[in-house]
């Protein structure tokens, strides 16, 4: 999106509660979307800017409203104003340390990413389902001729595996829970909140597993500590979260092809 931080800047001196005279300092960058430090009259906040959409199919007004639930539940940061045309969204800034620099050892840092799913999982949120064929599908469209035979041969079997797993159980997600998504202190907070919604678990957890290129070892201990927690079946969460794994791969795999040709 052009010169988005410009226009950004230029809305931001009309938003009420910021002084004039504010400063943005850029933080670490995601794959597409930027995120700043707001200071204003002695106030901190945290601004996340969303070229992603150009690529991505999300209705930021309907996550703001979801992300206000996840604050009342005490599990995100308070999101406090979401741009005129939704370009991006400024929340209350957290002090707290994340996973992804924590000195903790590893058997602890999986055992708190199981916590934060598990609490992600149980919690009452109203949110959409997630349509992952349909991503798909958009993604399939930007591609065109770029996509290759084999992920077209392959939309059907995922498709079915999709349905399939959605009507055995589905809960709130996060679908994106990287180690940089969750603070190390009690209660835990969960950032970048853009791709949750109604799906399954297991989806969840591979997306997970993948986002934080786990090894074998991690990977299964964060099922087994999942499972525990959950009071599930050991071997039945493996089986599952293994069954996701090529549709986390399927999808991740046509996101970035889409990123890569648009931008």
């Amino acid at each position: 999106m052009k010169d988005l931080k410009g226009k950004m800047e230029q809305e931001l001196r009309g938003v009420a509660f910021i002084h004039p005279d504010f400063n943005l300092t850029p933080l670490n960058a995601g794959t597409l979307n930027n995120s700043y430090k707001l200071e204003t009259s002695g106030e901190c906040y945290f601004i996340k800017t969303f070229e992603s959409d150009e690529v991505a199919v999300l209705n930021r007004r309907v996550l703001f409203d979801i992300q206000k639930q996840l604050y009342c539940h005490n599990l995100s940061v308070r999101p406090i104003y979401l741009s005129k045309c939704n370009h991006f969204q400024i929340d209350s800034w957290s002090k707290f340390q994340t996973l992804e620099h924590s000195t903790l050892p590893l058997n602890m840092i999986i055992s708190q990413l199981a916590s934060a799913l598990v609490k992600i999982h149980k919690i009452p949120i109203k949110a959409p389902k997630l349509d992952l064929p349909k991503q798909w599908h958009h993604y399939i469209e930007l591609l065109g001729a770029n996509i290759s035979n084999k992920d077209l041969h392959s939309l059907d079997s995922h498709t079915k595996a999709w349905y399939q797993e959605c009507s055995k159980e589905v809960v709130f997600c996060h679908n994106d829970l990287a180690l940089a998504h969750v603070t190390c202190h009690e209660p835990i907070n969960v950032f970048d909140w853009e791709y949750c919604a109604i799906s399954t678990p297991y989806f969840d957890l591979a997306s997970c597993i993948a986002i934080n290129c786990l090894s074998i070892n991690a990977e299964e201990n964060l099922c087994i500590s999942y499972a525990e927690l959950m009071d599930k079946d050991v071997s039945e969460v493996l089986s599952r979260v293994q069954a996701m794994k090529p549709l986390v791969e399927f999808t991740n795999r046509l996101w970035y092809l889409a990123v890569k040709l648009t931008t």
